[in-house]
């Protein structure tokens, strides 16, 4: 694995969303219509991998911290991701960060000291578990694997982004349950200078687009919802409210 000191921020922005039509192509060609100076183009197929570590008792992902390995095509990387583990309103949106290439075959444990360097470095708070110990510990917990087309958005002065049209499958690794879900995201550069054409794009999807719901959830948040559903609470009597 190629070290890194610190984490690497992604430098684009996902924005998910849940897809209720029966007909993604007439989304796009919605999308096509309305971002009048903008155009959209099919890259192809494209299909990606990932695998969410952690110890048996989920003392990272407890912590806040997400680890995982993404392949996308010939190319694999470590990811950590930083959750917020604030309650409702005072939730704030989840940070990215790549940590560095590896081959197909390492897993976090085979580099527990780079990696525990890295989160230490990266963020300001004192984590008040041994990281080390916990990296050598990790097992693969969650599979994801999405399938789908890929499309470009391309505008005038040079901006670009992305939108994949997914079919994506979670899959517990220890049970072997699997949850299916159809849905879109979109990826928009981070840089500042590209944020009223983001706004842009943002809004004809909101406008336009009712069959795109939006949840502001990474794909970890989105797998421990589907694969492990909190149990409804039958003993609060409805009365009492």
């Amino acid at each position: 694995m190629k070290e890194n000191e610190r984490l690497e921020a992604e430098a684009v922005r996902k924005v998910h969303y849940i897809y209720i039509g029966k007909n993604y192509r007439k989304t796009i060609k919605k999308l096509d219509e309305k971002l009048n100076y903008y155009r959209i183009s099919n890259v192809g197929k494209f299909d990606g991998r990932e695998i969410i570590y952690d110890v048996p008792s989920n003392m990272l992902s407890n912590a806040g911290l997400v680890l995982s390995k993404q392949y996308e095509g010939k190319t694999s990387y470590f990811k950590v991701r930083k959750i917020s583990t604030l309650p409702g309103g005072y939730k704030r949106p989840g940070q990215k960060f790549q940590l560095g290439k590896c081959e197909g075959t390492e897993a976090p444990k085979d580099f527990p000291v780079q990696i525990a360097n890295a989160i230490s470095n990266s963020f300001a708070n004192v984590f008040t578990i041994d990281l080390v110990s916990v990296v050598r510990q990790t097992v693969p917990k969650i599979e994801i694997l999405i399938t789908g087309q890929k499309y470009q958005v391309i505008g005038g002065t040079g901006y670009e982004a992305s939108i994949l049209v997914e079919d994506a499958v979670y899959k517990d690794l220890q049970t072997n349950k699997k949850v299916r879900r159809e849905g879109f995201t979109i990826k928009l550069p981070k840089d500042e200078k590209w944020e009223r054409e983001n706004k842009e794009i943002l809004d004809v999807i909101e406008h336009y687009c009712k069959e795109l719901v939006p949840y502001e959830l990474s794909r970890f948040e989105i797998a421990q919802r589907l694969l492990y559903p909190k149990p409804v609470d039958f003993s609060k009597d409805e009365s009492d409210e």
